[in-house]
C-alpha cells in the first residue's frame, strides 16, 4: 500500500468525522426546534470555530510531510497541500472536539486537546501524500 492510498483513506476518515459532527449538531438543533431538547450552545457548528493552533499543527505536519516526500513547489501542489493538508485536518480535529464534548467549549480537557492535535498532525502528514 502506497502513501497515496493511505492519504486517501485518511482523507475519507476526516470527511466521515466532519459529517458525523455536523449531523450531531443538526440533530440537536432540530430537536430543540421541535421542543424535544435544550437550546443549542452558541457557536456550536463544528466548522465555525477552529482553534488557530490546530491550523499551525496541521501546517507544520504538512510541511514536514511535503519535505520528506520531495514535493515540487508548484501552484497546483501548494493549493492541494493547503486544502487537504491544512484545512481538512484542522476542521477534522475541531470536529473531534465537538463530538467529544457535545459542542461545549468548557468541557475541553488537555487530553482532548492532545487528541485534536494528534488528529491535525496525522492528517497533515499523511495528506501530503496526495500531492
Amino acid at each position: 500500500m502506497s502513501i497515496e492510498h493511505i492519504a486517501v483513506i485518511v482523507l475519507a476518515a476526516e470527511v466521515v468525522v466532519m459529517v458525523s459532527a455536523r449531523v450531531g449538531t443538526e440533530r440537536r438543533h432540530r430537536a430543540h426546534a421541535e421542543g424535544r431538547g435544550p437550546a443549542p450552545r452558541p457557536r456550536e457548528d463544528p466548522l465555525t470555530f477552529v482553534p488557530a493552533a490546530l491550523y499551525g499543527i496541521a501546517a507544520a505536519a504538512t510541511a514536514a510531510g511535503a519535505l520528506t516526500l520531495s514535493v515540487e513547489p508548484t501552484v497546483d501542489a501548494l493549493a492541494t497541500v493547503a486544502m487537504f493538508g491544512v484545512l481538512l485536518p484542522a476542521f477534522t480535529a475541531t470536529a473531534v472536539l465537538r463530538l467529544s464534548t457535545r459542542g461545549g467549549r468548557g468541557a475541553v480537557t488537555p487530553g482532548l486537546r492532545g487528541l485534536a492535535a494528534t488528529v491535525a498532525a496525522t492528517g497533515g502528514l499523511v495528506s501530503a501524500g496526495l500531492v
